[in-house]
């Protein structure tokens, strides 16, 4: 009986539908970027990092950020799974301006550099030189229009989705 064509062919299709579709990429992403605040003059642009792997924490010592902005992270920085880590221009008005970074947080900064208000390309890179992810975002549609300049930020919708995709 479970030799017949018929029963085979159901079987295959059952653990395909039991495989996991889009699942989550097993290292960290670049979930977010504010670049181009609605009052230029405050410094207060980031990339935020997700690890949306179910573990273990990454160790981000020697990672970087590459592109318009340059950071490198320091010795003993971690990314838990599930995390977020924020590179911000400078961390200190980062927390005076938004009130939603909660203090558990981990704000690293300030890179050197900054995010083009016309676009830009922004690579994570670990500590072997591999790139991890890229981002190269634009200011007109698909990409969020109200990051540029009118004080929203882009941030993916889903960590498995592809993040140079402006509709990501």
């Amino acid at each position: 009986m479970l030799s017949s064509p018929s029963t085979r062919a159901f079987l295959l299709l059952w653990s395909l539908a039991l495989v996991p579709v889009g699942s989550l990429p097993a290292t960290p992403v670049i979930n977010e970027i504010h670049y181009n605040n609605d009052v230029n003059y405050i410094a207060n642009e980031f990339v935020e990092i997700h690890n949306p792997s179910p573990g273990p924490a990454i160790d981000l010592s020697g990672w970087q950020l590459t592109g318009g902005v340059e950071f490198t992270f320091p010795e003993n920085s971690s990314l838990e799974a599930g995390s977020y880590v924020v590179v911000a221009e400078n961390p200190t008005v980062l927390r005076a301006e938004f009130s939603s970074p909660p203090p558990e947080l981990p704000v690293f900064g300030p890179y050197t550099g900054g995010l083009s208000g016309a676009g830009e390309t922004i690579d994570l890179v670990n500590a072997s030189g591999e790139r991890v992810d890229r981002v190269s975002f634009d200011v007109d549609f698909p990409w969020p229009i109200a990051a540029d300049g009118e004080g929203s930020s882009m941030e993916l919708i889903n960590p498995s989705l592809d993040n140079n995709l402006g509709s990501s």
